[in-house]
């Protein structure tokens, strides 16, 4: 939901406009259902790279455990998969019943996600991080900043205050917003 004529700016001149045929460009993509099966047969039928976003958690901390047994997977955003696609193709699936697109708010103008913020989020999803948590876009506002150390080192992200803690969040705008974990501050650097 848009608040302001900033935002509405903000969404237009964030996603840059495709006009290349057959480039290929990250979409998000909403599922039908649950499971990303269908989704990933129907971009690779087409040739088309997918990422569906999986977190490690911790299911069985006894020692006598092996690694690969005490973690198991679960889907970070049940119902989102993302395509390395053309927008020819993200246009199509607009009227598809096993996926459509993300679009700009208030439009049918399908978003484009860079490569370089596709790396940041795989990077945040992939890093095992035990406190991420999908939060509301709304609250993404304040400074963006980058890790100098830690998990983290070289994301790009914000910071904003969640439940009232400062927790460093790694967005695809109108898509998603993670929060990670607290990042004190002298690991922080403007970007």
């Amino acid at each position: 939901m848009l608040s302001g004529f900033g935002e509405v700016i903000f969404y237009t001149e964030h996603f840059k406009k495709v006009e290349k045929t057959g480039e290929l460009n990250w979409y998000a993509f909403r599922m039908r259902g649950r499971s990303p099966r269908e989704a990933q047969q129907l971009a690779a039928r087409e040739g088309f790279d997918t990422y569906y976003a999986l977190r490690k958690f911790l299911k069985n901390d006894s020692y006598e455990t092996s690694a690969e047994e005490a973690f198991d997977e679960k889907a970070l955003m049940p119902t989102v998969i993302f395509v390395r696609c053309t927008v020819e193709f993200a246009l199509r699936m607009r009227n598809n019943y096993v996926m459509w697109p993300f679009c700009l708010p208030g439009s049918r103008t399908v978003c484009p996600i860079s490569q370089r913020e596709m790396e940041i989020f795989r990077a945040t999803v992939e890093s095992g991080c035990r406190n991420l948590e999908v939060i509301d876009l709304e609250l993404v506002v304040g400074d963006k900043v980058r890790v100098l150390d830690g998990m983290f080192k070289g994301q790009e992200g914000h910071i904003v205050k969640i439940r009232g803690d400062k927790r460093f969040v790694v967005t695809i705008p109108g898509v998603v917003a993670l929060a990670t974990i607290y990042i004190p501050r002298h690991l922080l650097t403007p970007a």
